[in-house]
């Protein structure tokens, strides 16, 4: 699963500087220090994965049988936190089948995603990212990763190889990137 995963994201990266160098124009500064970070992060991820990949691979200590497990004292139950509070979502600037609106919150490295729903604009549910680094957003919010399929939804039609697209840059980049998230609406 993680060696999939791997391909995904190294995928993504190749599709990433393929867009830039297609341009046939020279990078600037801010370009070639976005594509820096996106390598290192990529670089980062991998490398998570793979560690991950490791610990699951290394023998699992035996459980005891019930009848020999010392009774321990029931875990202390914790009030549940309140969802976080949703700052106001601004609409995604390009159409998109998947993505409604978005809001990212530089200081905290936050992203908040409104998906497309049955009735647009309105009851999409919105999920927290936490821990998107703000070149990552960038490029999300430029919608600069093409689909690698074509299709057509209620909200929008999309062609594989063709951008901006939120809907690819949410599944190579946000998702792919493993960030933690939780629906808040």
């Amino acid at each position: 699963m993680n060696e999939q995963r791997i391909q995904q994201l190294k995928d993504s990266l190749r599709e990433a500087v393929q867009i830039l160098v297609s341009r046939g124009t020279a990078l600037s500064d801010q370009e070639k220090v976005m594509l820096t970070q996106m390598m290192e992060h990529v670089a980062t991820r991998i490398q998570q994965l793979r560690q991950e990949e490791q610990a699951q691979e290394q023998p699992q200590e035996q459980e005891q049988p019930i009848s020999e497990q010392i009774p321990q004292e029931p875990p202390t139950l914790t009030p549940m936190e309140p969802p976080p509070e949703v700052p106001p979502l601004e609409p995604a600037p390009f159409e998109s089948s998947n993505i409604n609106a978005f809001q990212y919150e530089p200081r905290s490295q936050k992203l908040f995603v409104k998906f497309q729903d049955k009735f647009p604009g309105e009851n999409g549910p919105i999920y927290q990212y936490e821990g998107v680094p703000s070149f990552v957003f960038d490029v999300f919010r430029r919608g600069s990763i093409a689909p690698k399929t074509s299709g057509r939804n209620q909200w929008h039609t999309w062609k594989q190889g063709v951008t901006p697209s939120h809907g690819a840059a949410m599944a190579a980049l946000i998702k792919e990137g493993g960030y933690p998230y939780q629906r808040v609406r």
